[in-house]
């Protein structure tokens, strides 16, 4: 009996082990505890909707912030406010966000075309229209090429 009781203390203590090493770094905030840069962020281009969630993240030993927006809208933010994602889930990308030059260049490509999300990598953007193509561009604006799923 004392066998089978020391057994089950072991499993159930490597249990909780194993689901502690699995918990990542994330802690839902309120919105006035993301930084001022990516509250101004939302209230520029968001005006008209609320945060319903906010989320503090360590990825990659990097703090990063994810937010919902009443209207769906997901959008990343780095440690310092700065976005790193915007999805527009049911609606397009406010005007501002990504640069006239982009803009301009777009309007150009694909005339009548809507941004539904922009990422901003390493170099450059990556914004996918609503039709599903993905135009790949420099950060200074210079179009790169287009993807197609």
């Amino acid at each position: 009996m004392k066998r089978i009781t020391n057994t089950t203390v072991l499993t159930a203590l490597f249990s909780l082990l194993l689901g502690l090493s699995a918990c990542d770094d994330e802690e839902r905030i309120s919105y006035g505890r993301l930084p001022a840069a990516a509250r101004t962020f939302i209230e520029t281009y968001f005006p008209t909707e609320s945060c319903v969630y906010a989320e503090r993240d360590r990825d990659d030993g990097r703090r990063e912030y994810e937010v919902k927006l009443s209207n769906g809208t997901d959008i990343d933010f780095h440690a310092s406010g700065d976005w790193k994602k915007v999805d527009c889930e049911y609606s397009f990308l406010p005007a501002g966000i990504v640069s006239q030059a982009i803009v301009d260049d777009l309007a150009e490509r694909f005339p009548g075309a809507r941004i539904s999300k922009a990422e901003r990598e390493r170099g450059g953007y990556k914004l996918t229209l609503g039709s599903g193509a993905k135009m790949i561009y420099a950060a200074d604006g210079r179009f790169i090429r287009v993807e197609y799923d």
